[in-house]
């Protein structure tokens, strides 16, 4: 078994929502075996084949405000299972956002003129910062008995990952279930008692996945810095907070906005940087929206940086 060398000392883990979307949307065999025991765990689905339909991790939309990285994959029968990392918890916002989000899967199914019974169910699995008196909470349509909707077609799944920590106070943790023990690499980011010398273990899995993200420089680079910046605007926030004001709450915001576009500006000129060892400050200050929104994806297909320039600057 490989192991993650100097993890807990990263800002990178591995509850990292990019690195969420790397572990679970790749063409590996880890990924692909991943995705369909993590539905099984949860929903009890046994899924023969999965596609995932959004693998990209393009970055527009890492650098996005409330960045949203979750994985959609079609399963043999059509059904929709998306899955998503959520640490910010669960405040009335994000529950909404849920819902619409379910709904917005089933919606995009069809085309205009095509017929309801081509709908298939979706399934969200969401590993939620959060606790309750039971590791997964499901919900689906049902009546005032309890009687679920004919042909229901929306199925919603919490993992309250914080509940690991009355799990543990229950059961040993060489004792935890498959999920159970996910959900502890995920909260407390720490894996020596968890893993189990086979090799199919699924924190084994996670591990190797962690391994091979951490070598793709450009992504790895990224993610530290979006790691530290939310460090700095949770950090931010709490200075503003903790002075109870107003007027604090705004010069925050307008401040954090900056401070955001700023770090959207290095964080792209230091992927490119990175990846081709290129000085390119002024020539992205000359770049439109459209094309630093096309950076990340002719970033990862090509190797020379004057095909990748040429790339982009066609591309306006």
């Amino acid at each position: 078994m490989s192991e993650v060398i100097g993890y807990q000392n990263d800002l990178v883990k591995f509850n990292n929502d990019l690195f969420f979307k790397y572990l679970l949307s790749r063409d590996t065999a880890e990924s692909k075996m991943l995705r369909k025991y993590i539905v099984k765990l949860v929903t009890n689905i046994d899924c023969k084949k999965m596609i995932v339909k959004n693998p990209e991790i393009n970055q527009n939309t890492v650098l996005a405000k409330n960045i949203i990285l979750d994985i959609c994959a079609v399963d043999e029968t059509g059904r929709v299972i998306d899955i998503e990392m959520q640490m910010a918890g669960n405040s009335s916002s994000e529950s909404a956002r849920f819902q619409f989000y379910g709904a917005r899967l089933l919606v995009e199914q069809l085309d205009a003129g095509e017929k309801y019974n081509m709908l298939r169910p979706v399934y969200q699995i969401i590993f939620i910062n959060d606790d309750d008196d039971c590791l997964i909470r499901d919900y689906a349509y049902r009546d005032s008995k309890g009687r679920m909707e004919k042909g229901n077609l929306n199925y919603r799944y919490f993992i309250k990952m914080k509940h690991i920590e009355k799990i543990l106070k229950e059961k040993e943790v060489k004792e935890l279930s498959d999920l159970e023990r996910l959900c502890y690499l995920f909260i407390k980011n720490e894996y020596t008692g968890i893993i189990k010398e086979k090799e199919e273990d699924i924190i084994g899995m996670v591990i190797k996945m962690y391994n091979k993200f951490r070598n793709n420089e450009p992504m790895w680079s990224i993610a530290n810095q979006l790691a530290l910046a939310r460090i700095r605007t949770e950090s931010f926030k709490d200075e503003y907070h903790s002075k109870g004001l107003e007027e604090g709450i705004e010069i925050g915001i307008k401040q954090g906005l900056e401070k955001g576009k700023k770090v959207m500006f290095e964080m792209t000129k230091e992927l490119i940087e990175g990846r081709y060892h290129q000085e390119c400050r002024e020539w992205i200050e000359g770049l439109s929206e459209k094309q630093l929104r096309l950076i990340n994806k002719y970033i990862f297909e090509e190797d020379e940086f004057e095909a990748f320039k040429q790339r982009i600057d066609n591309s306006n």
